[in-house]
């Protein structure tokens, strides 16, 4: 899903080459910090922040999440003066960030539990589970990479694994060691909806399987874009469990449960921007647009402009330009 552009809008002709750009990179898919203070508080707080000329490139993955939250940093950017491209949409955590490190995108939002496992190789089960901690070890990895964490946000968009109320109350199934049970003793009846990427990953799939102790049939996942996951998991036909995050907008929609993860087995997940040190050196005042934002940005709140988009229909532009304005970055 790719949101439209505003006409009203002025961008560069480096759009274009940065979507170009982005294009080559092959397909594959929240702390402290340091900064200014500037509003939430007051009608086009981000006016006085002083961007002015500066031009970027803001990248995000390939969903709605991540969209929105691109579309925010855009607009914010806009509103203290800069000159961004149109938003860079890329699939998958780890081209987005080569996109990044290559110099092609300056800015776009990551995830600590992404940042650990992910893009440091490091393995799940060592991540500290205080999410303050998590967030310095990655910021100060990070730093060797040539990578900047701005400020944590209080959203921590958390993997999770849900299941239907309906399939809930019959099987009495409420957290992912009775779903470990289950699959190991009736596989049919235990199959995973979930994205490749999930399927795959460590902190993913993998990780789950080994904390809990079963073992995933070749038939025991439905490979499934995101966006699809939920319905199938209300359905419960092609699967009974499907891959969710704790700020997806589509889980009480679908009249869904999230399973108790009583081995803690997912690593937090916090949300922070992430700039190139060049770039972030040459525009410290990125600190002052972007750390006020993150503090309001909670799961509560993400999942609710989450739900505008996946389930009333609405546009991620729009429903950034509304969060900012209501929010008092823009007037």
């Amino acid at each position: 899903m790719h949101p439209r552009t505003r006409p009203s809008r002025t961008r560069t002709g480096r759009a274009a080459a940065v979507l170009a750009a982005a294009a080559l990179v092959v397909t594959a898919c929240g702390g402290g910090g340091s900064g200014g203070q500037v509003g939430g508080g007051g009608e086009g707080s981000l006016a006085a922040v002083g961007l002015d000329g500066a031009s970027f490139t803001v990248g995000s993955k390939e969903f709605t999440e991540q969209i929105i939250l691109g579309e925010i940093a855009v607009q914010a950017l806009e509103a203290a003066g800069a000159d961004p491209a149109a938003l860079a949409t890329i699939t998958g955590s780890t081209n987005v960030r080569t996109a990044l490190t290559s110099g092609q995108l300056d800015m776009y939002w990551e995830y600590t539990g992404t940042g650990w496992s992910t893009h440091q190789q490091k393995e799940v089960a060592d991540a500290p589970r205080d999410e303050k901690e998590l967030y310095d070890a990655v910021k100060q990895a990070d730093a060797a990479n040539g990578i900047a964490w701005l400020d944590a946000a209080p959203l921590n968009n958390a993997y999770a694994l849900a299941i239907s109320k309906a399939k809930s109350d019959e099987l009495g199934i409420t957290t992912m060691s009775q779903m470990a049970e289950l699959i190991n003793s009736n596989p049919a009846q235990g199959k995973i909806c979930a994205a490749a990427e999930f399927i795959t990953r460590d902190d993913g799939l993998p990780g789950v399987a080994r904390t809990y102790g079963f073992t995933v049939a070749p038939d025991g996942v439905a490979e499934l874009e995101l966006s699809l996951i939920p319905p199938e998991t209300a359905k419960a036909e092609a699967c009974t469990f499907g891959e969710v995050t704790v700020t997806d907008g589509a889980v009480s929609a679908n009249d869904l449960v999230v399973l108790e993860d009583d081995k803690s087995t997912f690593v937090d997940y916090n949300l922070a921007m992430t700039v190139r040190q060049e770039v972030l050196d040459a525009n410290p005042k990125l600190a002052e647009v972007f750390n006020p934002i993150a503090a309001k940005l909670t799961s509560e709140v993400m999942r609710g402009l989450n739900e505008r988009v996946d389930v009333e229909g609405e546009l991620p532009d729009e429903v950034a330009e509304q969060w900012l304005s209501e929010n008092g970055f823009t007037g």
